[in-house]
């Protein structure tokens, strides 16, 4: 009973100090419910209540900065795994012309502010070859690739996304809602323009593998 009575007067002058629960529960050995009982009633000043708060506060901002250790730590392993294998690919298909060429493709004309490799083009042959390069070296075939065209207003009658479905031998059902570029022309100023398409392949790490191949491309130029 004496060591119940000293384990609380313990926990209530640990409390007005601005310790947390938990930190109370590290320093007094009885159990939370006996915790919750003790202090239920007892009042706070306002200068432990916002000691209190900066303590909680410091907590949550201590155990953020541990997940983001912990997610970064994670990254840096996937990525080094990811660097790997792409290296193993890059001695493999160095000498294929498509493979090169594609990368080459990428760096000049591919996406570099998204999270996700994507890749635009006017020029339909462009894309066919894109779309050849991705089949080849990420295996994802055309029936489950997703486009998206972009293209100004005079042109929306025109069904350009038929002639692209045709063009590059993709389903239209894998063709995401078009997007018409602002413009203040009212009539067509290129009459066999048919808008930009872009392919998205969802996936970060296909991205990061394309980044790889770039740097090899260029280590392997360099030497």
């Amino acid at each position: 009973m004496r060591f119940l009575v000293q384990e609380k007067g313990r926990a209530i002058a640990l409390r007005k100090k601005g310790y947390s629960y938990r930190d109370i529960l590290r320093e007094v050995h009885v159990s939370k419910s006996s915790i919750s009982l003790w202090l239920q009633d007892l009042p706070l000043t306002k200068d432990e209540k916002t000691y209190l708060k900066s303590r909680r506060d410091s907590n949550i901002s201590r155990g953020r900065m541990r997940a983001a250790a912990s997610l970064h730590e994670l990254r840096l392993s996937r990525d080094n795994v990811l660097l790997q294998e792409a290296r193993k690919e890059f001695v493999l298909y160095r000498e294929v012309s498509l493979f090169t060429t594609g990368i080459a493709l990428y760096w000049a004309e591919g996406s570099k502010r998204t999270s996700v490799f994507s890749f635009a083009n006017s020029d339909s042959e462009m894309i066919n070859l894109m779309l050849s390069w991705i089949e080849r070296f990420f295996g994802v075939g055309r029936k489950a690739i997703k486009v998206r065209l972009y293209i100004h207003k005079p042109y929306a009658h025109e069904n350009c996304e038929s002639w692209w479905s045709r063009e590059i031998s993709v389903p239209l059902s894998n063709f995401q809602k078009t997007i018409y570029k602002p413009t203040g022309l009212l009539v067509k100023k290129r009459p066999d323009y048919k808008g930009c398409l872009r392919i998205e392949l969802g996936t970060t790490y296909r991205l990061r593998k394309m980044q790889f191949w770039q740097q090899m491309l260029i280590e392997h130029y360099r030497n």
